[in-house]
């Protein structure tokens, strides 16, 4: 990506927390590829197309955790109708599992390692203390890893000790009452999954899809983790330099 200029760049990779600024958590993990993403550009027919596309469906996820942080925060919130059998699913996934936040959307800081990011819930799930990650994806991804590594990293600095940490995947999509093929139209882009590739489906209404996996091996995902830091900070070393030289803006 281009950066304009030192404001600009710490603008869009980091936080400033307290006089001094950080390479936010997602910024870093984005050095790794990522296949799936490079197919996603590959199958639009153009590169706005996919800007495009990204951006509503950055938008609806977005939509997503603002209505079940505000649902966790036990706060009023009008449901959109957009994200409704999402919203519905994870109200039923909550009323089956006992979910106590001690923090939602919380800023963390890790002095040790130099670098923030934003927790979607620390708090216990089914009596466990834990770092719950939210995400609006198609499935879980093994990137995932990596982030709520990261999360639990800096939530130890702050003496809170998470045991375990969760992937909370939330979707929705229309299920063809045929032969059972997946209709996702997330951000305008439409796919079908699964099924039989000669059925006449025949869509159902959307449906909520919750998946909730724990992860394991958190020492190999905070080591690649702390790997990509370093080759994140090695690719944007003309700025990290300025910046601990304390150059100004």
């Amino acid at each position: 990506m281009f950066y304009a200029d030192l404001k600009h760049f710490k603008a869009k990779t980091g936080y400033e927390i307290d006089g001094v600024w950080y390479p936010r958590v997602t910024s870093i993990v984005s050095i790794k590829a990522k296949p799936a993403l490079y197919k996603f550009y590959a199958d639009q027919g153009s590169f706005s197309m996919a800007e495009s596309i990204k951006s509503r469906s950055a938008d609806e996820g977005t939509l997503i955790h603002e209505t079940i942080e505000a649902i966790l925060g036990e706060k009023s919130v009008a449901i959109p109708f957009s994200i409704k059998p999402a919203i519905d699913a994870f109200v039923e996934f909550k009323k089956k599992n006992e979910i106590v936040p001690m923090k939602v959307e919380e800023r963390v800081v890790s002095k040790n390692h130099w670098y923030a990011g934003t927790v979607d819930v620390i708090g216990k799930l089914n009596g466990r203390l834990g770092i719950l990650d939210i995400k609006t994806s198609y499935s879980i991804y093994r990137d995932y890893g990596l982030q709520t590594a990261a999360y639990v990293e800096a939530v130890r600095e702050n003496n809170i000790f998470p045991t375990t940490r969760w992937v909370l995947r939330i979707d929705q999509a229309k299920t063809c009452q045929k032969c059972g093929a997946k209709l996702r139209e997330k951000g305008g882009n439409i796919k079908i999954r699964g099924g039989a590739n000669n059925c006449q489906h025949s869509w159902g209404p959307i449906l909520g899809d919750i998946e909730l996996k724990e992860l394991d091996s958190f020492e190999n995902d905070i080591k690649a983790f702390l790997a990509c830091r370093n080759l994140w900070e090695w690719e944007h070393d003309f700025w990290i330099k300025k910046i601990k030289n304390g150059v100004s803006l």
